[in-house]
C-alpha cells in the first residue's frame, strides 16, 4: 500500500512539473515566431539610439535572442518610467537601456538575474513579472553570450 501512495505522489509531482516554468499569460509562446516588443531608452554604451534600430550592446543582444525565437523586434523609444510603467501593464516584453539591479522599480517588475557586471553595478534588464519561461529564455541566451560581452561592450565604448 506505501509503495502504490508512493506511485500516486511520483505522478502527481511528474505532472505538476510539466511545462514548468510557466508564463501565466504565454509571453514566450506569443514572443516564438511572433512580435517581441521592447522599449528602449538611451543609455551608451548599453543602448544608442539611431535613426533606425537602436544598437549598443544589449540593443544587439535583444536582436540576436529574437533571432532565436524567430521573432520580429518592435522598438519602443521612451523615458525609462514611461517604459517601466508600460511593462508594469504588460504592454512591453521587455525593457533595456543600462538598467542595473539596484533600480527603484523591482517590486512591480522583474528583472533578469545579472548578466554583465562592472564595480558597484550589476547590469540587467527589465521583464515582465511571473513571465517565468520568457525570462528563463532570455537568461539562458545571455549566459551564453558571457564569455563575449567584455570585448563587445569595448566596441561600443570606443565609437
Amino acid at each position: 500500500m506505501r509503495l502504490v501512495h508512493c506511485f500516486i505522489l511520483l505522478v502527481f509531482i511528474i505532472s505538476a512539473c510539466h511545462n514548468f516554468p510557466r508564463d501565466p499569460d504565454k509571453t514566450l509562446e506569443k514572443v516564438k515566431n511572433g512580435t517581441l516588443l521592447v522599449g528602449y531608452s538611451e543609455n551608451p554604451p548599453w543602448v544608442i539610439k539611431t535613426n533606425a534600430a537602436p544598437t549598443g550592446l544589449e540593443a544587439e543582444l535583444i536582436k540576436e535572442f529574437a533571432q532565436t525565437q524567430q521573432a520580429k523586434v518592435i522598438w519602443v523609444n521612451d523615458t525609462e518610467q514611461d517604459l517601466f510603467e508600460k511593462l508594469e501593464k504588460q504592454e512591453l516584453h521587455l525593457v533595456i537601456g543600462g538598467i542595473t539591479d539596484k533600480n527603484s522599480w523591482k517590486s512591480k517588475i522583474s528583472f533578469t538575474r545579472p548578466y554583465y557586471q562592472i564595480p558597484k553595478e550589476k547590469h540587467v534588464m527589465a521583464v515582465i513579472k511571473g513571465e517565468n519561461a520568457f525570462t528563463v529564455a532570455l537568461e539562458t541566451f545571455l549566459h551564453r553570450q558571457e564569455a563575449n560581452l567584455p570585448s563587445r561592450l569595448q566596441t561600443y565604448e570606443n565609437r
